[in-house]
């Protein structure tokens, strides 16, 4: 891993680049729930979900629209690009419908089936490394919320897990570089990873970790990927090593570890490259305020503080992030409908000719729309 302490001196570098609206001139604009980035692409496509039920194709760099992927009936609450072909795209919708489509004709090539038990809403959804396993999770039906797992090859379903979790399973997340472990997090607050290695869920469960509150972020970071973190709806922040168990990060009152002067009013999600777990444990979180400043919040054994604050970009509450560590760049998304490129490049500015040129970039609609707590490990099978 880089010197994440040099970068962090860097982030106030960081100043907006590019804007785009996903809609304009309208009474209610739709706005963004969330995005995905395609990955080994020297101009990467952003799937922007929108509140009007579209996902907006648009290109990262620029934040010029390409088109729209139409279908879905009802909110998108997932969506991502295949890992190893990422012209693939997949989505999963309260529609009750998880989908893929083929980006580079803008059509959708499949619905994927679900057993006759299944038919609740789809929450999230995730695909492995080398796309060959897709997994999908559930709103809670009568007493269960699923995993459902697709062999994407044979387009058929694997299986599914109904036990680990007894709420809506809001995030699922695959290892980066890996088939065989996911992260699973939902509103029960619970955080489980699973080696799907194993033939039964109850062996193929590894950790389950507590974050008493409603998950909201789910993803991998640390030295190889080791730890999972997560972000609450009501702004906790956690880092558990992936096999153990342990604790090794967490933020269970922002306020209290920022002051109560601090401007921040939300947690977005955690920036995983830039997460350390080690001897010398640091995290970069993005937080927000509802006017729409975006704050990079830094925080390690010695505390926690607001590394860089970002205005001028957003007008409303942020909610999605992406880093893109070789360029050095974020891209957020919010609820004015906006998202922006903010970069540390000095020849990138955000000029008065550049906000003439937002409005006209995405003509129609388009956005990107959302004790103990020890955790519990079952320990792990003598091979």
């Amino acid at each position: 891993m880089e010197n994440v302490s040099e970068l962090l001196q860097q982030l106030n570098q960081l100043h907006l680049a590019e804007k785009s609206a996903v809609q304009i001139h309208k009474a209610e604009p739709d706005y963004v729930l969330d995005f995905a980035v395609q990955s080994s692409e020297p101009d990467p496509l952003v799937a922007a979900v929108c509140s009007n039920f579209n996902i907006r194709l648009m290109l990262r760099s620029r934040l010029t629209t390409k088109t729209s992927l139409c279908g879905h009936k009802s909110t998108v609450t997932g969506v991502t690009f295949g890992k190893t072909d990422p012209n693939v795209a997949f989505s999963c919708s309260k529609d009750k419908s998880v989908r893929c489509w083929d980006v580079r004709t803008n059509s959708e090539t499949q619905i994927l089936k679900t057993p006759p038990n299944v038919q609740g809403d789809f929450l999230s959804v995730d695909v492995s490394h080398s796309d060959h396993l897709l997994c999908a999770g559930t709103e809670k039906i009568s007493d269960d919320a699923f995993l459902l797992f697709w062999d994407l090859r044979k387009r058929a379903v694997l299986g599914c897990y109904n036990e680990c979790h007894d709420d809506d399973i809001t995030q699922v997340s695959f290892k980066p570089g890996s088939d065989q472990y996911l992260a699973s997090g939902s509103s029960d607050g619970l955080v489980c990873t699973f080696d799907l290695s194993e033939t039964s869920e109850e062996d193929a469960l590894q950790v389950t970790s507590n974050a008493s509150s409603d998950v909201a972020r789910v993803g991998w970071c640390g030295e190889d990927d080791s730890c999972v973190y997560c972000v609450t709806s009501d702004n906790m922040f956690y880092v558990w090593d992936a096999l153990e168990g342990d604790e090794l990060s967490a933020i269970e009152d922002l306020q209290s570890v920022l002051g109560e002067a601090s401007p921040v009013q939300y947690l977005v999600d955690c920036i995983p490259e830039l997460t350390a777990v080690t001897d010398k444990s640091s995290a970069l979180t993005v937080g927000g305020t509802h006017s729409g400043d975006v704050q990079l919040i830094s925080h390690s054994s010695s505390g926690s503080h607001i590394s860089a604050t970002l205005s001028g970009g957003h007008s409303a509450t942020i909610r999605c992030s992406h880093w893109d560590n070789k360029s050095k760049t974020l891209l957020t998304g919010a609820e004015d409908s906006l998202l922006c490129l903010w970069s540390m490049d000095a020849d990138a500015s955000f000029s008065a000719n550049t906000k003439e040129k937002a409005a006209n970039k995405m003509r129609g609609k388009a956005s990107v729309t959302g004790d103990g707590r020890k955790p519990y490990n079952k320990g792990r099978k003598k091979k």
